[in-house]
């Protein structure tokens, strides 16, 4: 059951669930809540008492992680707003980009979840593999048999492992506008030359993204005021 903690003047949702865990885990969900998985011998008034006493990272982490809840009416991809319908009819989320309307399955808010994750990879899965076509000739960086993925991240847009050449983009790039995807993009596939953020690593990425240091700033503002 989905409960509710007043912290300052925020309004933090929680459900505490008892697991065979040695320890408690608190996971901020995409939805709108905490879902706690607590030891079977932890008593809820310290996971309460613990909370207040780190209400201001649970703050902050809450409200991250609530920029783009599923129960709005709105959602963005690529920074155009798309209405959200409810549809009894589908069992997938269907994306009508003519209309920009996006048709939801009525199913519970964890399983919604689910399939939004499912659709957001494959959509900025296709975006990633356009911008590795437009790239694979540059002169710069070989980018050849580099492996894409995707996952939700809360402090980095994205990570490069070199030695595996694998690039990790974040998945609430989704609701940016493309530039800054491919801005992204750039970042990490420099990282494939130069491991760390030397002064050749920036000259390197500025012949790839010259208004780089523009894009950077723009999309860190975005990020933390969304």
């Amino acid at each position: 059951m989905i409960k509710e903690l007043a912290l300052d003047d925020t309004i933090i949702k929680y459900q505490i669930s008892y697991k065979k865990n040695k320890n408690t885990y608190f996971y901020f969900k995409r939805n709108g809540y905490i879902q706690i998985n607590a030891s079977r011998n932890q008593k809820p008034e310290k996971i309460i008492d613990y909370i207040h006493k780190n209400k201001e990272a649970f703050i902050k982490k809450y409200k991250f992680s609530n920029q783009f809840t599923y129960d709005k009416n709105l959602f963005y991809y690529f920074g155009k707003e798309y209405i959200k319908i409810k549809d009894i009819k589908t069992k997938d989320i269907l994306i009508s980009h003519s209309d920009l309307k996006i048709y939801e399955p009525v199913v519970e808010v964890d399983q919604l979840e689910k399939a939004y994750k499912k659709i957001n990879k494959k959509v900025l899965i296709k975006e990633l593999n356009l911008l590795r076509e437009k790239y694979k000739d540059n002169i710069f960086v070989d980018i050849s048999n580099i492996s894409l993925k995707t996952r939700y991240m809360n402090t980095r847009f994205g990570s490069c492992n070199p030695k595996l050449r694998t690039i990790n983009i974040n998945l609430y790039l989704i609701h940016y506008n493309l530039e800054y995807l491919e801005y992204v993009f750039l970042h990490e596939i420099t990282h494939l030359v130069h491991h760390n953020h030397s002064k050749e690593y920036y000259a390197l990425l500025k012949k790839l993204s010259p208004n780089y240091v523009e894009l950077k700033k723009e999309l860190n503002n975005k990020f933390i005021q969304r």
